[in-house]
């Protein structure tokens, strides 16, 4: 098998000829599409690891540039760009050019953000708090709504124009689920109708693939409720298994789908020697056996770390 062959396999939940596996991280705000496509090539040369997954870095910064929120009914009157942002036209050059170069090689996704998480970076970029966002959740959800739908509705419009560019589908980032922001009550009025309005989108488009990443931010201790994403239009499901106390093992039964991680981005990947992160490979793939699996972090690692540690656990997902 190949990389693209492998990865439609494990999307399909059937055999493949080793378990695939794949790594990331944080590049600088301020880098040019050709610094980031060089820096995106050069991680994934150097590991051969399995997809390409391309970084957002701008957190929406550009998207909702200049709109700043005093009280929750302002969001009932912001005003978004588009496809004519910036930021949308700078990550579409880079899916497309990363298509061009590596796209007959490996599939190709755009990292995208919820809604939800662009909402609370709404704040923080112009100068207010994510607790401030959440204290007009509570008091004005209806227009906070209001707010995150456009903000939805122009994510939705730019899945599609990454589509268009070539992107093999999206790698979206979950948010908001950690268990001291909303009950799920709460949850799943605010948060879930936007995140799936998004990957419904992905989905009306054959062999197009959703992987999700459910993300718990460092000020909640970096959990969050997997259990909350269990109908989903995922296709690949990655958590943090070493926080959110809910094994690769469990998501696979719970999602009925296959899984990605497995690897700690706070403790082995960084702690470890390379003999102990290709062990602790070994041990994942054989409790949890082949099919259905991709090897790979928790989340992010630290863009500083030495690329022989991820290639250390990219080769030992082979050797099995």
């Amino acid at each position: 098998m190949n990389k693209r062959e492998r990865m439609k396999a494990l999307f399909s939940n059937e055999e493949t000829d080793y378990v695939p596996a794949g790594f990331w991280f944080h590049y600088p705000a301020d880098y040019t599409v050709e610094q980031h496509l060089e820096g995106h090539l050069k991680l994934f040369r150097e590991t051969d690891q399995d997809i390409i997954k391309l970084m957002d870095d701008n957190f929406g910064n550009l998207l909702t540039k200049g709109i700043s929120i005093d009280k929750a009914s302002d969001w009932r009157h912001i005003k978004l760009p588009g496809r004519n942002c910036v930021h949308f036209q700078r990550m579409e050059e880079l899916v497309r050019k990363a298509v061009d170069q590596a796209g007959q090689e490996a599939m190709i996704f755009p990292t995208m953000w919820s809604p939800f998480k662009i909402a609370s970076f709404t704040y923080v970029f112009g100068g207010s708090s994510d607790e401030k966002f959440m204290q007009h959740c509570k008091e004005d959800p209806d227009s906070v709504l209001a707010g995150v739908q456009a903000i939805a509705d122009t994510l939705e419009d730019w899945a599609e124009g990454f589509l268009e560019a070539g992107a093999d589908g999206l790698y979206y980032s979950g948010q908001f689920s950690e268990p001291g922001r909303f009950t799920e009550e709460e949850w799943e009025k605010l948060v879930k109708p936007f995140d799936l309005q998004i990957l419904n989108r992905v989905h009306c488009h054959e062999e197009k693939y959703n992987i999700v990443h459910i993300c718990g931010e460092a000020e909640h201790n970096f959990t969050a409720s997997p259990q909350r994403y269990k109908d989903y239009p995922g296709d690949l499901f990655n958590w943090d298994v070493h926080r959110d106390n809910f094994t690769l093992e469990q998501g696979r039964e719970y999602f009925g789908k296959p899984v990605l991680g497995g690897l700690d981005n706070h403790g082995i990947l960084i702690e470890g020697s390379l003999e102990d992160i290709a062990g602790e490979t070994h041990r994942i793939i054989k409790g949890f056996g082949k099919k259905g699996l991709m090897i790979g972090a928790d989340c992010t690692v630290p863009a500083d770390i030495d690329i022989n540690r991820l290639r250390a656990a990219v080769m030992a997902a082979r050797e099995v």
